[in-house]
């Protein structure tokens, strides 16, 4: 891993012959989502974990441009960006919706028009329409097929740094409750982010609970977002004093006619209100926007067809990029936001049509496998879910959405920062400067094949261009705009910068494609015995997927969806024997999940 070596790319045909193997599918494509009982709560499902991340970025947007963009915007673009990919797509089981990378590129190009002067609809129009040329190029030419040069360095830098972000965000927010209203008001927005961050943890966290049936608490656990928003929602309705409070709520047209913008302005952009300086001022930010695009929705679309899951139709990574460019062309003229590959929507989404069986797994008699037999590959639930979306816009229900305290979406916004650290191993390693060292190998098996002080270099390396690019992100003018190159910028560091400071076995350990290349070693034990940890992490946005034989990781779109993720941990049977490192009440406690 630690040299460069690029993928053949071929220009035309490989978009031609993705196409050519995917089109006799088609037809199967939509008939075959009417075949299988899945789909229907497939579709369901994925509404549900993809609606209340989408109205959490709303309420940042909305906040952050005055309105031009808000809730309204949002949930067009993720429904009408939705049906035209479910449609088009080569692979039409990757859920596409606005991201928090996206919705922090919009408010700083909002920064940066306004620092040129320039009107801010016309110039985000724009960039869009510059970016949607560019990714159809890069498709037709086959680019795809290089990002998987991108290994975990980079994504769990930026995997972090969406987390700063949204932490940051909860907090300003938390902050106005008391620089806007009175202490009494402010104390009740602090009390409701921090009761809707502790129930989404508890709730995420519920396939671990000792009480009720398997599959309810799963399904507490998938849909831990939406319950908690509902929850908090309906308490602050219900009790008249918090009610009467003056408690923020989020704004929206609920009393407006059907498709009203949130601020009432004209859903068509006047393309020609700017400059041609500035259009051209544009195509630097299109850029930008695409470099962020090329690296957050090929992830996602990597982790979704993983060799593991059995897919059958064939995929088409190229073809699905010039799709995502096609998508972009009407938000442009309409002044909304763009969309890309969600994760872990992409990924769950594919989960939620599996049948999967648990199997034991031949290698280790006390532990289990999944064996993915088969996926319900159609366009039906895709398309289900985007429809949904669509419906949401109607105004009875839109009312409803206003009815969500602001401060519950800073308390998701919490519960997203802190999720997106969940199985980032760069966080991870973070904490070895506060571990036991006579534990810290138990928790952070890396440690016995590589030295301390090796992943204590790597870890002030990753802080050090985490800070900066965090630095210039909330840098208020800009300069912000051009965090998506910093990104970029870390893949040749990584190639180039890195081996002359680390020994290559260094790097293809603490940089593995696979997260279990380190969790599989086994070490002795200061007695002698062996002892194995094995921790095998789901694939979610802003943290680490876990992919064998790949160099990609994962990205940070949405980190609040981590919250319907499981980490699932295994531990050999001689842990029982180590009270030291796990109590046998613990031990058995971690069998049981």
């Amino acid at each position: 891993m630690s040299s460069l070596k690029l993928p053949q790319m071929r220009p035309i045909k490989d978009v031609v012959n993705e196409v050519k193997a995917r089109a006799p599918y088609y037809a199967s494509d939509w008939t075959d989502g009417f075949k299988d009982k899945k789909v229907l709560a497939s579709s369901i499902f994925i509404f549900f974990a993809n609606i209340a991340p989408a109205i959490t970025f709303a309420f940042y947007l909305d906040d952050r441009t005055k309105s031009v963009i808000g809730v309204v915007e949002v949930l067009l673009s993720s429904a009408l960006s939705g049906l035209i990919y479910s449609i088009l797509s080569g692979q039409p089981l990757i859920i596409i919706g606005v991201t928090g990378p996206v919705s922090i590129f919009i408010v700083t190009v909002q920064s940066l028009a306004s620092s040129l002067k320039l009107s801010f609809l016309p110039f985000l129009s724009w960039t869009i329409l510059w970016s949607a040329l560019m990714h159809i190029i890069l498709g037709v030419c086959g680019a795809c097929t290089l990002v998987s040069i991108v290994t975990r360095f980079s994504c769990e830098i930026f995997g972090c740094l969406i987390a700063a972000v949204y932490l940051l965000n909860g907090g300003k927010e938390v902050v106005r409750g008391f620089q806007e209203g009175t202490f009494e008001t402010g104390l009740l927005a602090l009390m409701f982010a921090v009761g809707t961050l502790w129930l989404c943890m508890q709730l995420a966290m519920a396939r671990h609970w000792l009480y009720l049936r398997a599959w309810m608490r799963g399904l507490i656990a998938d849909y831990a977002i939406p319950i908690s928003v509902t929850f908090a929602t309906v308490l602050s309705v219900v009790i008249t004093r918090i009610d009467h409070s003056g408690m923020d709520r989020l704004n929206v047209p609920g009393n407006k006619p059907f498709l009203t913008t949130t601020s009432g302005r004209s859903w068509l952009v006047d393309l020609g209100d700017i400059s041609v300086g500035g259009v051209f001022a544009a195509l630097i930010s299109g850029l930008i926007l695409t470099i962020l695009f090329y690296f957050d929705h090929n992830v996602s679309s990597l982790l979704s067809q993983k060799p593991e899951n059995n897919l059958v139709k064939p995929s088409a990574f190229n073809w699905d990029f010039v799709v995502v460019g096609i998508a972009m062309i009407p938000c442009a003229f309409l002044g909304i936001p763009i969309c890309n590959g969600l994760i872990p929507q992409a990924p769950l989404h594919v989960r939620s049509l599996a049948k999967i069986r648990i199997r034991p797994n031949p290698l280790h008699p006390n532990r289990t496998i999944e064996v993915w037999e088969r996926v319900s590959e159609q366009r039906v639930s895709n398309f289900a879910q985007s429809a949904l979306t669509l419906v949401a816009l109607v105004p009875p229900i839109l009312r409803i959405v206003g009815a969500i305290p602001r401060s519950v979406l800073a308390g998701l916004f919490f519960a997203m920062g802190l999720a997106s650290f969940v199985g980032n191993q760069f966080a991870q390693r973070t904490w070895l400067f506060f571990a036991d060292p006579k534990v810290a190998s138990a928790v952070f098996p890396q440690i016995r094949t590589v030295p301390f002080k090796d992943c204590a270099k790597l870890t002030v390396v990753q802080l050090v261009f985490l800070a900066a690019t965090l630095a210039v992100t909330e840098s208020d003018n800009a300069a912000a705009l051009s965090f998506p190159v910093f990104i970029a910028a870390l893949v040749p560091v990584r190639y180039f910068l890195l081996p002359k400071f680390f020994p290559p076995r260094v790097l293809d350990v603490l940089d593995a494609a696979d997260g279990r290349d380190f969790g599989d070693v086994a070490s002795e034990d200061e007695d002698g015995s062996e002892v194995e940890l094995e921790v095998e992490m789901a694939a979610v946005e802003g943290g680490v997927a876990v992919k064998p034989n790949s160099t990609i990781s994962s990205s940070a779109s949405a980190g609040s969806e981590k919250m319907i993720q499981e980490i699932a941990v295994h531990v050999e049977d001689d842990f029982a024997q180590h009270p030291r490192r796990l109590s046998s009440g613990q031990d058995q406690l971690l069998k049981r999940t």
